[in-house]
């Protein structure tokens, strides 16, 4: 097995780093000795382990309410700009234009539809 090489063949030099630390051999090691139907629920496990390590680390550097507060703000400002976007719109629009627009979706629409309900009534 490839993994009990890379275990077996620690270098020298290493050994005396990897009694004062954790290794990556010592992680090898340990999934060697855990058997392999279990290696799925164990990758899951580390995954989770290294989400949450990075999600504390980003928290830590600023507050969820500050990141609340910001999305909020975005929020927002999308909103406003949204809606500004939509008077002009309205304001700016020929009628006659906008109904024929309209009538040629609508019909667009309803033709390519996997139903045999149309999209409105």
């Amino acid at each position: 097995m490839i993994e009990q090489s890379i275990v077996k063949n620690q270098p020298p030099n290493n050994q005396a780093a990897a009694h004062n630390e954790v290794s990556i051999m010592d992680i090898l090691q340990e999934l060697q000795e855990t058997p392999k139907e279990h290696w799925s629920n164990l990758v899951q496990i580390i995954r989770l382990f290294r989400e949450s390590v990075t999600s504390k680390n980003e928290l830590s550097n600023s507050s969820e309410q500050e990141n609340q507060e910001k999305e909020a703000g975005r929020l927002i400002q999308q909103h406003q700009a949204l809606s500004k976007l939509t008077q002009e719109w309205i304001e700016s629009g020929d009628e006659k234009e906008q109904t024929e627009t309209w009538e040629y979706l609508h019909q667009k629409l309803d033709e390519d539809r996997l139903s045999n309900r149309p999209l409105s009534s």
